[in-house]
């Protein structure tokens, strides 16, 4: 089975996660030129589709899924993201269990359990599975985006930082990763180190609203404008 184009494939995840569809869209097509026979691109492309509200489009999507052989941890993958898509995370959750149950070494799902762990609540098992997630594939920034972002929540912040400046070592265009560092930098008042974040988003990203409001706040707490 083909494997996906990491490249197209992380930014649109990065993109979705963002709310970006436009840019998931994107990423996930190119991905597909690259990789036209890989399934979890094919999932990937239909989750984003659903979000988007393109229905018909997302229904050729799983059918060409279907084609190409769907193997059952798949399938549970893929309805884990349907249900966090409608913040089902208790269910979500389930479904990422069964399928570590069937194959315990996909990184890739730890990641994503991690995550909703998380979001769900459980943030002792979310820190423990982002931990499993690096040590299965300790040169996926994804991972270490995962496990930055759950220390960061748990106060960990010294830990944090350094999970998300090896996420941004690996793969340094990931927005998700740059933003974390700037929330830990500006709660541990690095205010200039925090702005420099939030900069190099709105470089790429002018659009990013959270990025545009983090920079005001770092700014009015230097005591300069926000120009």
């Amino acid at each position: 089975m083909s494997s996906p184009n990491a490249k197209y494939y992380n930014a649109a995840i990065d993109a979705a996660q963002s709310g970006d569809l436009a840019s998931a869209l994107k990423a996930i097509e190119s991905a597909l030129t690259e990789e036209p026979a890989d399934v979890q691109s094919w999932q990937l492309y239909a989750v984003i589709l659903n979000a988007a509200g393109q229905t018909e489009k997302a229904e050729k999507a799983q059918a060409k899924i279907r084609e190409l052989g769907l193997s059952e941890v798949d399938d549970l993958i893929m309805k884990a993201a349907d249900a966090i898509g409608q913040n089902k995370i208790g269910l979500a959750i389930t479904h990422y269990e069964d399928a570590l149950e069937l194959e315990p070494d996909r990184p890739e799902v730890y990641v994503s359990y991690a995550l909703a762990l998380m979001q769900g609540g459980y943030p002792a098992d979310a820190e423990e599975a982002s931990a499993k997630a690096v040590e299965l594939a300790s040169d996926d920034a994804s991972a270490w985006y995962a496990r930055g972002r759950i220390l960061r929540l748990r106060g960990k912040k010294e830990d944090a930082l350094k999970a998300l400046e090896k996420a941004l070592t690996l793969q340094g265009n990931l927005v998700l990763a740059k933003y974390e560092c700037g929330m830990i930098l500006a709660e541990t008042d690095r205010l200039e180190a925090a702005l420099k974040c939030f900069d190099d988003i709105l470089r790429d990203h002018p659009e990013d609203e959270n990025a545009q409001q983090a920079r005001v706040a770092i700014l009015a707490k230097m005591g300069g404008d926000n120009s």
